[in-house]
């Protein structure tokens, strides 16, 4: 017996059987109502479930409209929907039934085979799905940033009055640092390989300049967007060759290249922030951690949140770690050996955990070092950098510097320095913070020691600043 049907006069039912499977299309549930959440087609055959997701996501409100009422806005995405069912679900699932030879993995190699079987959106999911399963939550922030910046374009794209598509843009200008919690822009929109055109590209990268994302973002979003399209699998590509993009040949896009924004402070800047004072707690803390993270080979926000008291050398009152954004690239380990300079001791000693068993800094307090807690890590971060951020640009007004500073600052900094003023060999620099040189043949002649290590670091330091326990170097 065969059941299937979509209709949308007063409620919208979209299922389907025949025999012993079932397809119906449900939510994810979950407990905030305005939450978003996916929603799946869900497959169950012999009391086992499969679930397909399907490039849309609700909340428990939208959700609800989507079901229960006919709203023109819902229109494009229940033909969407229906179209899935009837073209691709329906003619996979009958063929096998019929045969007697259904099974979740036959249903998955009909329907991957199948050139109308997924759209942009499901590979989107698939992809970040991987990466959440390998526990690499950063990457998989990217494609999500990447395929909501994609929907938001194609809602604009579909905006008919130039007054709407004006105000969507300035919507989208107000929202566009907003990550987290009720007031994120969430726009969703099915997108199908086919509308990945050259003219969609170059229309896409006006919006969102028009929206006022940098052209270094334009860039890792297009990025992204190719190596969905290229099925980084070792499959076949989701878009033949003939109708490829990207490209640098007439005809095709180009993806813009970001350039690197000048984000560096000359050293007595530098100072000028360390000796800055305040009874304000939280610009101390943001002063201290943006001094430590510059002293610390301008490691970044991540890494420094992951310190651990174990990774104190005291022989060599060196801080040794890894950076996490290398972890998974390179097949021998790459440590990064920072020595421990006098005004990082004092800065450990104001804001560092004073129990030395567990994090250096309070940021990940109660959250195992686990790929299992890699989300929970990375939300905690987000959640405490912001208010540093914000801090920062407090700090710089005051003291006249740039307006954008931030974290990001200290990094650059510390590069710029070493190169531009110091004058010391590029390839001890990126020894220094952790850059591969493995293409440059003379890197393997480079031996940097301990000692060599503080002496470098040490021409950092104000001279006309006289620093506790100058002498010894270590964490009390």
């Amino acid at each position: 017996m065969r059941q299937n049907g979509l209709t949308s006069n007063k409620k919208t039912v979209i299922k389907y059987k025949n025999r012993n499977v079932s397809v119906i299309l449900t939510r994810k549930y979950r407990k905030v109502i305005d939450e978003v959440a996916p929603v799946f087609w869900r497959i169950t055959f012999n009391r086992k479930l499969k679930h397909i997701f399907t490039g849309f996501e609700f909340s428990s409100d939208d959700w609800d409209n989507f079901v229960n009422r006919d709203l023109r806005k819902h229109s494009d995405c229940k033909k969407t929907l229906d179209r899935y069912l009837r073209l691709t679900l329906i003619p996979a699932i009958d063929s096998l039934v019929e045969k007697n030879n259904f099974s979740f993995d036959a249903l998955d190699m009909l329907i991957n085979n199948s050139p109308d079987s997924i759209g942009l959106n499901e590979a989107f999911h698939k992809k970040i799905e991987l990466l959440e399963s390998e526990y690499r939550v950063s990457s998989a922030g990217v494609y999500k940033a990447t395929i909501k910046a994609l929907m938001r374009f194609k809602h604009f794209k579909q905006l008919k009055n130039r007054n709407d598509k004006n105000a969507f843009i300035e919507l989208c200008r107000e929202k566009r640092h907003v990550t987290i919690g009720k007031d994120v822009l969430d726009i969703e929109h099915t997108i199908r390989f086919e509308e990945i055109t050259p003219g969609f590209l170059e229309e896409c990268e006006k919006f969102w300049f028009e929206t006022e994302i940098s052209p270094a973002t334009m860039g890792i979003y297009m990025r992204s967007l190719r190596a969905i399209i290229n099925n980084n699998r070792g499959d076949k590509p989701y878009i033949d060759a003939e109708k490829y993009p990207f490209g640098v040949s007439r005809g095709k896009y180009a993806i813009p290249e970001g350039g690197r924004r000048e984000i560096a402070l000359s050293i007595e800047q530098i100072w000028k922030i360390e000796d800055y004072q305040t009874e304000n707690a939280m610009l101390a803390t943001a002063r201290d951690i943006f001094v430590f993270m510059f002293y610390c080979n301008g490691l970044n926000f991540g890494d420094l949140c992951r310190l651990r008291y174990e990774n104190i050398d005291v022989s060599n009152n060196e801080i040794v770690f890894q950076r996490k954004k290398t972890l998974r690239k390179t097949a021998k380990p790459t440590f990064i050996y920072v020595p421990i300079l006098p005004p990082m001791i004092e800065i450990i000693n104001r804001q560092g955990n004073k129990d030395q068993n567990g994090y250096i800094f309070p940021f990940l307090n109660g959250i195992e070092p686990t790929e299992s807690n890699e989300r929970k890590i990375i939300n905690a971060m987000r959640l405490n950098l912001d208010p540093i951020n914000t801090s920062l640009k407090q700090i710089a007004n005051e003291l006249g510097l740039d307006p954008d500073l931030s974290t990001s600052y200290t990094r650059n900094s510390y590069i710029t320095h070493l190169t531009s003023e110091l004058l010391v060999n590029p390839i001890v620099v990126r020894k220094m913070v952790g850059h591969s040189t493995k293409k440059d043949v003379t890197a393997g002649y480079v031996k940097l020691t301990a000692k060599k290590r503080r002496e470098i670091n040490m021409q950092l330091l104000n001279p006309e600043k006289r620093f506790a326990m100058i002498n010894s170097g270590r964490v009390i």
